[in-house]
């Protein structure tokens, strides 16, 4: 056997090596710049722009950098943003991906519509998570609860888990704290009325839309006397896929 033959055959026996291990090798975590986020799931109509305005194919897996616009018509998304937490974007909705060390602080921005947000628990100095609305100002440090933006610029939050803290968008409005099974609303130019108890059947969880909201099957705005029982989710639970 000639040198050059036993190079060539060590060549490619290498090659074929180095391919074996690339296929077999696991896939490498999307790293994820602060203020982006990753489409986990998608499902039916969705309209996505870049931070230019550059329109964007809706696919699993596709990076979204901050300041892109998500507009869901019939359809849905879930994202993984950058810190952990993960943010279903229901039907009928449209936010505005935002990086949180930038502005007001805001990791996202929902302008109408309804999500489910899981955040990923701070500890220590950490900064919280905040995010905002045409009517309130919303911030965690760890929980699962659910944002609406009815036609009317109203916000209507709801807590299943953890602590949330919401405050009118008034400089100096003043705050209320949430706890598992209550919800508040903030309307333009108002401070956050107290909070209530939930009524199961008034629940965003499960994809609610009053008859103000931006949903088109309807429903109706949560009026009358709550229920005696608060609606709690189990706990650890992330943010469903969509339907």
């Amino acid at each position: 056997m000639t040198k050059l033959r036993c190079v060539r055959i060590a060549f490619v026996t290498m090659a074929v090596l180095v391919l074996a291990a690339a296929q077999t090798a696991p896939p490498q975590p999307t790293v994820l710049s602060v203020g982006s986020a990753e489409i986990s799931d998608v499902k039916g109509t969705v309209v996505l722009h870049s931070q230019q305005g550059l329109p964007l194919t809706a696919q699993r897996g596709l990076t979204l950098t901050s300041e892109s616009t998500i507009e869901t018509a019939k359809g849905s998304v879930l994202l993984n943003l950058q810190d952990g937490s993960q943010l279903l974007v229901k039907a009928h909705s449209n936010v505005v991906l935002k990086n949180p060390n930038e502005g007001k602080g805001y990791s996202l921005e929902l302008l109408i519509g309804n999500i489910l947000v899981k955040v990923q628990k701070r500890l220590g100095s950490n900064p919280s998570f905040r995010m905002g609305t045409l009517t309130a100002v919303i911030t965690v440090r760890g929980t699962r609860f659910s944002v609406e933006v009815t036609r009317q610029r109203r916000t209507i939050v709801e807590v299943f888990e953890g602590l949330v803290d919401v405050a009118g968008v008034i400089e100096g409005a003043p705050h209320v704290l949430l706890r598992p099974g209550f919800s508040t609303q903030v309307q333009s130019d108002r401070a956050p009325e107290q909070p209530r108890e939930m009524n199961p059947s008034e629940s965003s969880e499960g994809g609610r839309g009053g008859e103000n909201s931006s949903h088109p099957e309807g429903g109706r705005e949560r009026e009358g006397q709550p229920q005696s029982q608060p609606k709690q989710g189990p706990p650890n639970q992330a943010p469903e896929k969509p339907d």
